[in-house]
C-alpha cells in the first residue's frame, strides 16, 4: 500500500496541465552499456518527433535497436544500460530527469506499452482483473468495482471470449494469443498519451490482428494518442503508420512519411527491406534476402554500419558515418542513396 500511495503522490506532481502538448520529442538519444573502457553504445543519436494522433512505424531487422529504444523511452533498460545522452520530452516533461518514483508514476498513465512476450510480462500470481484494474485504480482514482467494470469492457473490446467469466483467471489459463490481448487491455487501461506497441499482434491470426489494430486506431482518433508501432511486418506499417523510422545497428538510416518511404526509399537498406517482402507476382521465384549479418554493438564500425552488406559500398563509406541528407520531412544517412544524390 505504501508503494501505491507514493506513486499516487508523485503522479499528482508530474501530471500534465490541461492544454499542454502531449506529443513526444526525442533528441540525440544514446544508450550505453558498461563503464569505462568496456562501455559500448547500442543506440546512438536517435532523434524523432511524434505528434498527438500520429503513428510512427519503427522498423529494422532483429537486433537493430527497436525494442531497446522503447525500453529507453519507458525507463526500463536492462541491468547495466543507461541513457548516456540526449533528451526525451513527453509534452513539457523531460523524462530523462525524472526519479525512479516519478517514472513509475508516468508509466501506465502517460505512457502505455504492449510488450513482445506477454508470458514474461504478466504477473503469474495475480488474476487478470487485478492486473488491469490496478493502474486504473491507482492513476484514475477509480473504485474497485468501477475498475472491474472497466477491465471487463476492455477485455471485450480486445476480443477475449466469455470475458466476464475470465476476469478472475490467471495468465497460465490463457493461450498465447489471449495473453497478448490482455497485455493490450492493460496498456490501454488509463488512456495513455503515448502507446508503445512492440510487436503487438505477433501471436494473433490475421483477422484478430486487424481487429486489434483497428481498436488501437479508433482509440487513437478518439483520444489523440501518439503511437510507436514496432514491427517486422511492413504491410502493417503501410496501412497504419503515418511516419516511418528505419533503424540499423542502433542508428537511424532513414526517416520520413510512410508514403515517401514506400514510394521512394532513399537508403539502400530501406530498399533491401522492401525488396524482401514476398509478392504474389513472384510465385516460384527465390525470395530476395540481404547478405550477411548486422554488426554486434561491440563491433560497430566507424563508417556506415550497413557498408559491409551494401551493394553500393565504396571505400569512403568506411571512413565516417554519412551526414544527414534530405529535408526534415524525409531524410537519410547515405553517401550513395537510391535514385542518386539529393
Amino acid at each position: 500500500m505504501c508503494l501505491v500511495k507514493d506513486c499516487w503522490h508523485v503522479w499528482r506532481g508530474v501530471n500534465m496541465k490541461a492544454g499542454e502538448s502531449s506529443g513526444l520529442q526525442v533528441r540525440n538519444l544514446s544508450v550505453t552499456f558498461g563503464r569505462g573502457r568496456k562501455a559500448f553504445q547500442v543506440i546512438e543519436d536517435l532523434s524523432f518527433d511524434i505528434a498527438a494522433g500520429e503513428t510512427l512505424g519503427l522498423v529494422g531487422e532483429s537486433g537493430s535497436g527497436k525494442s531497446m529504444t522503447a525500453a529507453a523511452l519507458m525507463g526500463l533498460l536492462p541491468w547495466g544500460g543507461r541513457v548516456s545522452s540526449g533528451s526525451v520530452r513527453l509534452g513539457e516533461t523531460e523524462m530523462t530527469r525524472l526519479s525512479n518514483a516519478a517514472l513509475r508514476a508516468v508509466r501506465g498513465r502517460e505512457i502505455g506499452m504492449i510488450f513482445q512476450n506477454p508470458l514474461s510480462s504478466l504477473n503469474p500470481s495475480l488474476t487478470i482483473v487485478q492486473q488491469i484494474a490496478e493502474p486504473y485504480c491507482l492513476y484514475c482514482g477509480a473504485s474497485i468495482s468501477a475498475a472491474r467494470t472497466h477491465a471487463l469492457k476492455l477485455l471485450k473490446e480486445v476480443g477475449v471470449p466469455d470475458a466476464e467469466k475470465r476476469l478472475d483467471d490467471y495468465p497460465h489459463q490463457f493461450s498465447g494469443g489471449m495473453r497478448q490481448r490482455v497485455m493490450i487491455a492493460m496498456a490501454l487501461a488509463c488512456n495513455p498519451r503515448l502507446l508503445i506497441a512492440d510487436e503487438p499482434t505477433t501471436a494473433l491470426d490475421v483477422i484478430n490482428q486487424a481487429q486489434i489494430l483497428r481498436l488501437i486506431q479508433r482509440l487513437q482518433k478518439e483520444q489523440g494518442m501518439a503511437v510507436i508501432f514496432i514491427t517486422h511486418d511492413l504491410s502493417l506499417v503501410a496501412e497504419y503508420a503515418h511516419k516511418v523510422m528505419v533503424l540499423y545497428a542502433g542508428k537511424t538510416v532513414e526517416q520520413g512519411s510512410a508514403e515517401d518511404f514506400f514510394q521512394a526509399p532513399r537508403h539502400p537498406y530501406s530498399q533491401a527491406l522492401l525488396n524482401a517482402i514476398p509478392r504474389l507476382m513472384s510465385v516460384g521465384k527465390r525470395l530476395t534476402d540481404i547478405d550477411g549479418l548486422p554488426p554486434r554493438p561491440q563491433e560497430f564500425p566507424r563508417g556506415c554500419r550497413f557498408a559491409e552488406r551494401c551493394p553500393a559500398m565504396t571505400p569512403e563509406c568506411l571512413t565516417a558515418y554519412p551526414e544527414r541528407t534530405g529535408t526534415d520531412a524525409h531524410h537519410f544517412f547515405c553517401i550513395h542513396p537510391v535514385g542518386g544524390a539529393a
